[in-house]
């Protein structure tokens, strides 16, 4: 920037009476806000809010559609009065943004650390050797490990956390006076996550960075920001200190919004789950040890072949699921947690044979779904039905809802036409949609009720037992809060056993009666619900645990999260022979695996 540096009571942003229309149609309205030198300002809401559109308006990157009125002021300066070759020279080098998928954000057919250095290069920070050596000191310095190998590595063969550190050395690259973090931990696992959020706070200390923080996750805003502003359909609904709108919010949506999050620690004391919907007291009384298992696995192993050399020879396999047992009970919920890459979305399909396991047993109603042929399978599936992490792509967009609910039905043959419109109608109703609703295509619906969608379609064919993979972790807090409530209600009604595979260990306090935790293909851990997170046994357990964040500002952890070593790798030579494993028994029905 040119002229006279600004006096230390200028904000380095401030927007005023910013309006953005689309097409005509209001997408935010008179938002007016700061942001101060060294400071962390979440903006939060829900899908439709307008949080993101604030965040791409402030470095220009609406469509050219986009109508903005009002001021955005950078160190003083209207940036909507700016050409776009000025503007070109603020992104990046004055304003950073960290994008919410950063494998979308990467160039794929580049290396990381030439796309860190090309920015540095951009902005005139040095030639091609310093900047390299600058790119390696900020691929230290966001603890990428081997900083020097990976550095010619393709986004790729980095893992999300990676990736995530990758486009935080690159937001970084030239020292920005603010930067802007769209929902950049909402994809991570929960100690990659706690280990982002250490980082940024950090790095804030060293450089004094303002930091503006889009997220729904209120957990997230209570450990990083210093102040809150909570809009809703376009509009700043309130606006004050994090320890204010936590410990008093005023507007009945914040209160709402801080209602339907759930908190760690809430079921104390509870033996079974319990609806958001009920102040006190179970929902659902604890499953006894006298029910009959509706599915017991024993020692299922799923591998993927791994092709190398110049003829793509078979030279080893990812051992995805390496000798997994439970069982679940009917009416009773097992929650499988984990984090990305353990092994939780494998084992769920491959009871389903979706993906064929190597070996093991997969026993639902006394029948061994392994040893099934395609016929024998296809009716087997109609009492096992799963739900998928993204409604949107489970739904056949040319497809309307009620054809899409009806389909299964129908090829099952469990109802004739008339029958199955009625039971259309039916489960739409249940699972609080309007039977009109049928006509419809799934995108003319909300996230929230395509996910209703996929469970009024599961519930169609009238299952014992629903693999629940990811269910509510795309959605937002109060739509979260509405769908968990509708499982509990459903099981309660139908008496239904769920496999609910999460790495939301706040939800699976919530839904779960038993929880299994996986790691690196293997169950580590597994007892009930009370005793596994009121008192966890193994290392890893308590590491998951420890990384939840608390959304309440007053508990706001200030010691960091060890970054730890790498996972080891899953890839084995085909020779491989996994050491045998020994569970002990540390309280009843409470096994961990001994090391």
């Amino acid at each position: 920037m040119t002229g006279a540096p600004p006096s230390q009571a200028t904000p380095v942003l401030s927007v005023e009476d910013l309006r953005i229309d689309f097409a005509g149609r209001s997408v935010v309205q008179d938002l007016g806000f700061t942001v101060n030198a060294g400071e962390t300002v979440a903006v939060v809401g829900e899908s439709g809010s307008g949080k993101s559109v604030t965040a791409l308006s402030i470095l220009r990157l609406l469509p050219s559609t986009a109508r903005m009125t009002g001021a955005i002021r950078l160190d003083g300066r209207d940036i909507l009065s700016l050409s776009e070759s000025q503007m070109r020279e603020v992104r990046g080098g004055q304003v950073s943004m960290i994008f919410q998928e950063p494998m979308t954000s990467l160039n794929p057919v580049l290396p990381v650390g030439f796309q860190v250095k090309e920015a540095l290069r951009y902005h005139s920070r040095g030639n091609d050797r310093e900047c390299e050596a600058e790119a390696l000191r900020l691929f230290d310095r966001v603890r990428i490990p081997d900083a020097k190998r990976r550095f010619n590595q393709h986004p790729h063969t980095f893992s999300g956390g990676m990736r995530q550190r990758v486009m935080i050395a690159m937001a970084l690259a030239c020292r920005p006076k603010l930067l802007i973090a769209d929902e950049p931990t909402t994809a991570l696992d929960v100690t990659v996550q706690a280990q982002i959020l250490d980082l940024l706070r950090e790095l804030q200390r060293e450089t004094g960075t303002a930091i503006l923080f889009i997220t729904h996750d209120m957990g997230v805003v209570a450990q990083i920001s210093d102040r809150v502003l909570v809009m809703r359909n376009g509009r700043l609904v309130e606006d004050g200190t994090a320890e204010a709108v936590f410990a008093a919010p005023e507007h009945p949506y914040t209160q709402m919004l801080l209602a339907a999050v759930p908190r760690l620690g809430d079921m104390a004391g509870s033996t079974g789950p319990r609806r958001f919907a009920d102040d006190a007291g179970d929902r659902i009384e604890t499953v006894k040890p006298q029910r009959k298992p509706i599915l017991e696995v024993r020692d299922l192993v799923t591998r993927f072949p791994v092709k190398g050399g110049f003829l793509s020879r078979h030279v080893g396999n990812v051992h995805a699921v390496e000798r997994v047992s439970f069982t679940v009970r009917e009416g009773e919920t097992l929650a499988l947690v984990g984090e990305s890459g353990c092994g939780k979305s494998t084992t769920g399909r491959s009871i389903l044979r979706l993906v064929e396991p190597a070996a093991g047993s997969v026993r639902f109603d006394g029948q061994d779904i392994l040893t099934l042929d395609k016929k024998a399978l296809q009716a087997a599936r109609r009492k096992i039905q799963m739900i998928f992490q993204d409604p949107f792509g489970s739904l056949d967009p040319r497809q309307t809802v009620g054809s899409a609910i009806a389909e299964p039905m129908l090829l099952h043959g469990v109802a004739t036409k008339r029958e199955v419109r009625e039971k259309v109608a039916y489960l739409l109703h249940r699972v609080g949609l309007e039977p009109g609703h049928a006509t419809r295509f799934p995108h003319e619906f909300s996230g929230g009720q395509r996910q209703r969608l996929c469970i009024a379609r599961a519930l169609a064919l009238q299952p014992k037992l629903v693999i629940a993979d990811e269910a509510v972790s795309a959605l937002d807090v109060s739509i979260k809060a509405q769908v968990i409530d509708l499982l509990l209600d459903l099981q309660d009604e139908f008496n239904l056993a769920y496999l609910f595979i999460s790495h939301d260990m706040a939800v699976v306090e919530r839904v779960s009666h038993r929880v299994a935790v996986m790691y690196l293909g293997e169950i580590v851990e597994i007892g009930p619900r009370a005793e596994v997170i009121g008192n966890p046994r193994h290392d890893y357990t308590r590491r998951l645990l420890a990384a939840v964040p608390v959304p309440d500002p007053r508990r706001r952890s200030h010691d960091p999260i060890p970054p730890g070593d790498e996972p080891r790798s899953p890839i084995h030579p085909l020779d491989h022979v996994a050491p045998p494993r020994n569970f002990v028994e540390v309280a009843p029905d409470h096994f961990v695996l001994a090391s």
